[in-house]
């Protein structure tokens, strides 16, 4: 790497991170909301929230029993369980009233962890810092980046803006023998975010290591590489195992869908995404610009392709690392639970425009011809064609990105063959604000839908201050949320019920428990249908109680539009209006009964006291059973990785309830029913020793470089 002072690395980074921040905090100015679309309030800052009060409380979840479904804190893998990033976010959310603000600086933050990643990442292939600005400004300006990541999907920004720093960490190690630690770090901090995406990525990374130190001929290398990508295995082993052994009650399919529908793209699309507005369909309604990549991909052509299949060796790992990814990007609409391949674009932008700046530096003409313009000029006039084709109807905002691109390139052209090299950099930056301009211009609003959130969080924790014991809604709000912003503050989506303080079975979850999803009709942003309400007043034949008692149910939000006024002021014997808002009525019990995690139900013979009921972990005193034994039904979720202390698991009464039989040998003992997620042991074992192994080889390479310090100063 061509050596540069620190003092002109830090301007350039802060340079590039200045240039993006621009753009977004003009973007912000236009719509201050434009980060607090779709999964962000509805799920990802409600799960912030609860993981840090948990924390704060002295609390490791890996089971929310009061969740329900959604309650397998451990398979969800999205909450971040082992995450320090996560996890100091969460303990933000806690203290920060305002959570728009917070969102904001979060999101803000992670892009210019991204943007000086990238230039990091640019830089260990000896490319000069102008090459790495230009990379650095142009990865985050990618149509997913922009369209959803940013404004919805939190966890998919978190890996894209981390994995630069673990890919760069790793090449540091493999090329300069250093020390590990940075390698590590990044890894464990993008493994643990819990978004498996991400982890795959870095898989992607791994292997391209490995491919530039089989083309150098270093052994060495590789085996360091090797080490890192084992470590960072075990981390991964610990995150994911859970949500994978639980993969048999949960909802998530792992089927074959083939090619096309949502969040899928195609070749054509792909040629086209040099213009910042080729839009593809996000809905039936929407046309977004998803596929776009970066305008500047046309000045391939101006490479020496002749040095390049000569030199090429030095970037196949980042060769291959593009090609794969593009095949995914490219690739089926799902393969098993894994889908949408279009999520990864991201990584595809970060692959191509590293790609394209290194080779440019390493192989770019010094003078272009003309027919190399032409040949450049020429894709954009096709990428506009291609784009028009799909989308008639915006054929004014193609137009006038094809001839901001053309006109850029023409620029770009004119200042290489008149060796003004010094400005092709902040050329590159100016274009590239007025492209992210253009792109904005004309599609103003993300896909995501806009619930109308609340950002006080005084707003939520004021909410229903006469509901008791666990909560269930009872109807759709969502639909209602999004055209309606007063309801929006008095009805809570998704994982919004756990900035409550409330008990809820309504949040947001990923995964979901199969059985009781369908018999409860609870979709995955907490939304039922109103058929619920019958549901949960009907019998359980082997109990012979009613459902909403073996849930434990203290409190029904019933949603006003779902239903008949006379039913909603009516409620069954034992039950009450507690209070009435302009969209729902609050039942409560007339005796509120325990929650999640209690004895619901005991075989006839068979009696109980002394329940003790935990997160993870239930204890019952057994008083009485015959001889033959007994049953007992607990208002938990079967999920894997129940055990317990006496007696034996039976098949869950009603499809999904813990049920324990019990001996008659159990009479006048505790039964201690305990929930570890499947495969803790070897979890906890793999996540320790992955830490223990990197800690010791990272200070065993500090210990070395020292010594090595030392010899050379001593013979010098």
């Amino acid at each position: 790497m061509k050596r540069v002072s620190a003092r002109a690395e830090a301007a350039w980074i802060g340079a590039a991170a200045l240039t993006v921040l621009l753009a977004l905090l003009a973007l912000l100015v236009w719509n201050r909301h434009y980060f607090w679309y779709g999964d962000t309030p509805a799920a990802y800052y409600g799960w912030w929230y609860h993981l840090g009060d948990l924390v704060r409380h002295g609390e490791w979840p890996t089971l929310d029993p009061h969740a329900w479904r959604a309650g397998d804190i451990a398979a969800e893998g999205q909450w971040g369980l082992w995450s320090p990033l996560t996890i100091g976010i969460g303990l933000l959310a806690t203290v920060v009233p305002d959570m728009l603000v917070l969102t904001i600086v979060v999101k803000l933050g992670l892009v210019v962890v991204a943007v000086a990643g990238i230039y990091q990442l640019v830089r260990s292939y000896d490319a000069p810092p102008a090459s790495a600005y230009i990379a650095a400004v142009l990865a985050p300006m990618g149509g997913m980046t922009q369209y959803l990541d940013l404004p919805s999907w939190a966890a998919a920004e978190m890996i894209w803006a981390l994995f630069p720093w673990a890919w760069w960490g790793l090449r540091r190690t493999m090329l300069r023998e250093a020390n590990p630690l940075p390698a590590l770090v990044a890894g464990y901090l993008l493994v643990t975010v819990g978004y498996v995406f991400g982890t795959i990525m870095l898989v992607v990374a791994i292997v391209a290591c490995l491919v530039d130190c089989y083309l150098a001929r270093d052994r060495a290398a590789a085996r360091r590489v090797l080490g890192a990508g084992i470590l960072l295995g075990l981390v991964a082993f610990a995150v994911y195992l859970p949500g994978v052994l639980t993969s048999s009650v949960s909802d998530r399919s792992s089927a074959f869908t083939g090619f096309g529908g949502k969040f899928t793209t195609d070749p054509l699309a792909l040629v086209a995404g040099i213009l910042p507005t080729s839009a593809v369909p996000s809905t039936s309604a929407h046309l977004l610009p998803y596929a776009y990549l970066a305008w500047l991909l046309p000045t391939v052509f101006w490479i020496d392709w002749h040095r390049a299949r000569r030199d090429w060796r030095p970037l196949g790992g980042l060769l291959l690392f593009t090609v794969v990814t593009l095949a995914v990007v490219d690739g089926p609409s799902q393969l098993g639970p894994l889908r949408w391949p279009l999520r990864l674009a991201p990584f595809l932008v970060t692959g191509l425009v590293v790609l394209l700046t290194v080779a440019g530096s390493r192989f770019g003409l010094a003078r272009p011809s003309s027919r190399r313009l032409g040949l450049a000029l020429g894709w954009v006039a096709l990428a506009g064609a291609l784009a028009v084709a799909r989308a008639s109807a915006e054929w004014r905002a193609n137009l006038c990105s094809a001839l901001l691109v053309a006109g850029a390139l023409g620029l770009l052209w004119w200042l290489v063959r008149a060796g003004r090299r010094s400005w092709l950099a902040p050329v590159v930056g100016a274009v590239t604000l007025a492209a992210f301009g253009v792109q904005h211009a004309f599609f103003a609003t993300p896909p995501s839908p806009q619930r109308n959130a609340p950002t006080e969080l005084s707003t939520y924790q004021a909410l229903y201050p006469r509901a008791v014991g666990d909560l269930l809604q009872v109807g759709a709000s969502d639909v209602l949320d999004r055209t309606d912003a007063e309801a929006a503050r008095q009805l809570p989506i998704g994982s919004g019920w756990y900035l409550t303080g409330l008990r809820s079975q309504n949040t947001y979850t990923a995964v979901s428990h199969r059985v009781y999803k369908y018999r409860y009709c609870v979709y995955y942003q907490g939304d039922t249908c109103p058929q619920l309400l019958d549901t949960l007043f009907t019998i359980e034949p082997t109990t012979g109680m009613k459902r909403v008692d073996l849930l434990g149910i203290s409190s029904l939000l019933l949603i006003r539009q779902d239903f008949p006024a006379r039913r909603l002021l009516h409620p069954p014997a034992g039950w009450r209006v507690a209070e009435r808002t302009a969209y729902a009525v609050l039942w409560t019990r007339v005796s509120a009964v325990p929650g999640a995690g209690h004895v619901v139900w005991t075989s006839p013979g068979t009696s109980v006291s002394g329940v003790d009921a935990g997160a993870t972990s239930t204890s019952v005193r057994v008083d009485r059973v015959p001889a033959g034994g007994g049953t007992i039904v607990l208002s938990l979720l079967d999920w894997p990785g129940y055990s317990t202390s006496v007696g034996s698991l039976a098949d869950p009464v009603d499809g999904y309830l813990v049920t324990v039989h019990v001996p008659g040998s159990a009479q006048g003992r505790t039964v201690d029913v305990a929930f570890h997620p499947p495969g803790w042991t070897a979890e906890l074992a793999a996540w320790a020793l992955a830490l223990v192994a990197g800690a010791a080889w990272s200070v065993v390479a500090a210990v070395r470089r020292r010594r090595q310090t030392l010899d050379h100063t001593a013979t010098t």
